[in-house]
């Protein structure tokens, strides 16, 4: 009986660590998609270098070579071979303006499709939570305690007496949220004093 209930409790522990952590997830993710898509694409490209990076880089180069040679040559006493150059230099920049155009537009569709894609499959992996564990008690509180808002922790299917996946899972988002704008404001308040004392310091010299 003792192992059973044993097992019971760490089965029990078990899912609500995994609720948890997943709602510490969530949250740290719900505003830094953007983020994430980026830090994303930098690693990427640093593992499978851009084909039209190199190209962008090795345009910018002769770009640079032909504005030096553009400028070492006078106008009026070489027209014609600076008149060559001139073209050869306008190619070269609307060349380059193209590559670096496109690969804004690559890169911002990179990290548009990754930042969606997290996000379904955040949100279809908190769906599939609270269905799976809709019946599941994350832990049981004395009904004592709780009074009248017993039947709402326990929402929707969770034993009576439990707190459910659902209720456990948005509490713990809300806790999570909180304290990490307590920390923003925290450091940010912080740096502020840092740089005031500095600015004093700076004043009192």
């Amino acid at each position: 009986m003792n192992h059973k209930l044993t097992h019971k409790t760490h089965t029990m522990a078990a899912h609500l660590l995994l609720v948890f952590l997943y709602a510490v997830v969530a949250t740290l993710l719900d505003a830094n998609y953007n983020a994430l898509a980026s830090w994303t694409h930098s690693l990427l490209r640093l593992v499978v270098p851009s084909a039209a990076a190199a190209k962008a880089a090795k345009v910018k180069t002769e770009l640079i070579a032909a504005k030096k040679v553009l400028n070492s040559i006078s106008a009026q006493d070489e027209f014609a071979k600076w008149a060559k150059e001139r073209r050869r230099h306008d190619k070269l920049e609307t060349e380059y303006a193209n590559l670096v155009k496109a690969q804004g537009s690559d890169k911002s569709s990179f990290e548009r499709t990754v930042s969606w894609g997290v996000w379904i499959a955040v949100w279809a992996l908190q769906a599939f939570i609270i269905l799976y564990y809709r019946k599941t008690p994350m832990f049981y509180v004395p009904k004592s305690f709780v009074g009248p808002f017993a039947s709402m922790l326990r929402w929707p299917f969770a034993p009576a007496g439990s707190v459910s996946a659902t209720f456990w899972l948005f509490a713990s988002k809300n806790v999570i949220r909180k304290i990490l704008t307590a920390t923003k404001t925290i450091v940010a308040s912080s740096s502020s004093s840092g740089v005031a004392e500095k600015e004093k310091t700076v004043k009192t010299e």
